[in-house]
Parts: C-alpha cells; sequence; structure tokens
C-alpha cells in the first residue's frame, strides 16, 4: 500500500472511530416518519470512511463512494459524523482531483444550494427554515470546496516558483558553462597564438639545420641565435600569461596589449628565420580600438607562423589597409600544388583568427585559390566594435587551410 493511502486510510480511521462515538450518542438527526437502528446508520459512515482511504490518490473515486455513503447517511438521517467525513472528501477532491473536476464539483453544489433552498422554501414557506438550510448547506457543500480551491492555488503557486527556480538555475549553470567554454577557446587561442610563432621558428630552423650535410660555422651560429632567441621569447611569454592566470586580483598596473604598429618585430623575427616578407601599408596609419588592435596583431602573428610553416618558395606578401570604417589584412604566399587541397596541420591557428574577427562583428576569410594561399580579415574599427563577446557566433572554422 503507497503511503499517501495509509496516510489517508489512517486519517479516515481516526474520524470514523469519533463518527461511532457521535453516532452511539444518538448526535443525528431524526426523521419524523422512521427512526433506523443505529447500526444500520454503520453502512454509510464505513462507505465514507473508505472514501477517505481514496481522498488523495483516487479522487474520482472517492467522490463518487462519498456521495453514494453521504446520500444514504442524509437519508437515514444525517449524523454529524458522516458530515465531517464528507466534507473532507470534498476538501481532498478540490485540492488533488484535476482543475476540471474540482470546477465541476462546485458548481454542482452551487447548483446543489440554490435547487435545495428554493425547495425549502416553496415547501415551508419559513424564513427560518430557508436561512438555516442556505447556511447548512453551504457550510457543508460549498466551504471545504472553496477552502480546496484556496489551498490548491497555494500549491500551484508554489509549484509555480519552485519550477521558476529550477529554470532560474538551470539557466545560471548554462551561463556558467558559458562562460567557462568562452574563457577556455579565448585562453586557447591566446595560448596558441603566443606559443606557436616562436614554436614555429624554433622548428624550421631545426629541421633546417638537420637538413643541411654541413654548415659554416657562420651560417650555424646564426641558426642557433634564432632557435635560442624564439625559445627565450617564448618562455617570457609563457611565463607572462601564467603570470595573469595565477593572479587572484586585477593587476594594478594595466596589461601591455599587442598593437598592429607593433609587428615589425614579429616580420624580423621570421625573416632572420628565412622568410621573405613585403609590407604595404594602403591608407593613414591610425590608432585602433584596443580590441581590434589586439586580434589584428594576433592574425598577422599567425599568418607569419603559417607561412614559415608552408609558404612554397619562402615569400609572403602582406596588405594593411586603413579605410574609414575598418582595417583590413591581406596576405598571399605560394604553396605546394600537391598539398592544395589538404594542406597539414592542426588548424587551430585559422580557427583562433576566424574566433577573433567573428567576435568583432568583422569577416574572415582563408583558402587556397589560384594556386596560392590567400588569407583576408575585416576588422571593424567604429563605435559599435563589439567589446565582450561569446564564441557562439563564431563560425565554426574558415574554408580550409593550416593552423
Amino acid at each position: 500500500m503507497a503511503p499517501p493511502i495509509r496516510r489517508d486510510c489512517a486519517l479516515g480511521g481516526v474520524v470514523l472511530a469519533g463518527a461511532f462515538v457521535l453516532l452511539f450518542t444518538r448526535s443525528y438527526v431524526v426523521w419524523s416518519v422512521w427512526d433506523p437502528s443505529p447500526w444500520l446508520r454503520l453502512a454509510p459512515l464505513l462507505l465514507l470512511a473508505v472514501a477517505q482511504c481514496h481522498r488523495s490518490s483516487s479522487p474520482r473515486f472517492a467522490l463518487a463512494l462519498g456521495l453514494v455513503g453521504e446520500g444514504a447517511d442524509t437519508v437515514l438521517g444525517p449524523s454529524i459524523g458522516g458530515l465531517i467525513m464528507w466534507s473532507d472528501v470534498l476538501y481532498a477532491v478540490s485540492v488533488y482531483g484535476s482543475s476540471r473536476l474540482a470546477w465541476r464539483l462546485l458548481y454542482g453544489n452551487l447548483a446543489f444550494l440554490v435547487v435545495s433552498t428554493i425547495t425549502i422554501w416553496a415547501t415551508t414557506r419559513s424564513f427560518r427554515v430557508f436561512v438555516l438550510a442556505v447556511f447548512y448547506i453551504g457550510l457543508v457543500a460549498i466551504s471545504p470546496a472553496l477552502t480546496g480551491f484556496s489551498v490548491r492555488e497555494h500549491r500551484e503557486k508554489a509549484e509555480v516558483e519552485r519550477l521558476r527556480s529550477a529554470q532560474t538555475a538551470r539557466l545560471a549553470e548554462l551561463d556558467h558553462q558559458a562562460a567557462v567554454i568562452a574563457e577556455r577557446a579565448r585562453m586557447a587561442r591566446e595560448l596558441h597564438d603566443v606559443i606557436a610563432n616562436h614554436l614555429s621558428a624554433v622548428a624550421v630552423q631545426s629541421t633546417a639545420a638537420l637538413s643541411v650535410k654541413s654548415l659554416d660555422e657562420a651560417r650555424l651560429r646564426e641558426t642557433l641565435e634564432v632557435i635560442r632567441e624564439s625559445s627565450v621569447q617564448g618562455l617570457t611569454e609563457m611565463r607572462r600569461m601564467i603570470g595573469l592566470l595565477r593572479s587572484e586580483n586585477t593587476p594594478e598596473e594595466p596589461v601591455s596589449v599587442p598593437r598592429l604598429a607593433e609587428t615589425d618585430r614579429l616580420v624580423e623575427h621570421v625573416r632572420r628565420a628565412g622568410l621573405v616578407v613585403d609590407i604595404e601599408i594602403v591608407g593613414v596609419v591610425r590608432e585602433l580600438p584596443t580590441p581590434v588592435d589586439l586580434a589584428a596583431y594576433r592574425v598577422v602573428q599567425e599568418t607569419l607562423t603559417n607561412a614559415l610553416k608552408h609558404a612554397t618558395p619562402q615569400r609572403l606578401r602582406l596588405v594593411f589597409a586603413y579605410r574609414a570604417d575598418d582595417v583590413v589584412i591581406t596576405g598571399e604566399n605560394g604553396i605546394d600544388p600537391e598539398h592544395v587541397t589538404g594542406l597539414p596541420g592542426a588548424r587551430a591557428g585559422l580557427v583562433g583568427m576566424s574566433e577573433r574577427v567573428s567576435l568583432l562583428g568583422g569577416l574572415f576569410e582563408a583558402g587556397p585559390r589560384d594556386g596560392r594561399w590567400h588569407l583576408r580579415a575585416e576588422l571593424p574599427c567604429g563605435d559599435d566594435v563589439v567589446l565582450d563577446a561569446g564564441i557562439d557566433n563564431a563560425p565554426t572554422g574558415p574554408k580550409g587551410g593550416t593552423g
């Protein structure tokens, strides 16, 4: 037996015991036409007690059984115990039954009140009896239903608040997850852009040194200097980022943000590693918003890294176009015809560039065209530049290529 039924049966048993006491103290109405034995009056009370056992688990069944029991009790002579149990059944149906059943019960009781009082007035013509009937039937039939409706309304409001609270907690959890994902993506972009450039130079130079059977001392020394410089710069950048990540508070001094105008050091670095870089500037060089400057610097940095690894021959052409509302960075270099459709690489760099440009509301594309590798990034510089955006709207990746 389910716990609600045990609870309801326990309640029904207690009320039934009280009804027995009231019954055998003759606490019931005696009709003028007949006076049945108290033992006969036990049957309706037992039906009402069974109805109480199903008051919350099966409200419709409890209502039907209680209606039969209360009807029989009224015919034999209404008892106080029967009225108490019947009122509890009406209350339970209003609380635990369906909304449709509860409203039907209320309307049915109102109709019963109107018909009964009109009938009593028509047969007795006694105002005293009429008023007593109104209050008696209203107290027995209408009051429990209205009380049940009030409790039902409070329960429904509590359930709505519980669902709203759960939904708010879920939304907060989703916001937290989105923030974590966005932060992880940002850290991944920064780590890749900061370290990949230096490690690529190390890899290219070490590969070149190993591939040449005999290097003169001057060339070997120059190669080792480039490797050492790249390693030291990479370690410096890594330590700076680790320091920022471990810092519990916001740094008192502003963190230096790389700018597009400071790419000379990057260009000189890859030139020493063997890449020929041609730069053309179109328009008037001006100061850019900090997010745009950082994104442009990282795009140039990753473009130089990719060209150093994949350009064939080792030559790259960069164009910085300063326009009225944006700055456009384009890059072009040769590629191995055998790998035009599928250049090697993890593609993390291209994905990072695409995300950076997309977060600012710009356009990015990169891929092979006419036997060469082309890259184009348009970065808006207006007052409506997005300074803090998530990665939800970032594209899944550029049109192909390496990273």
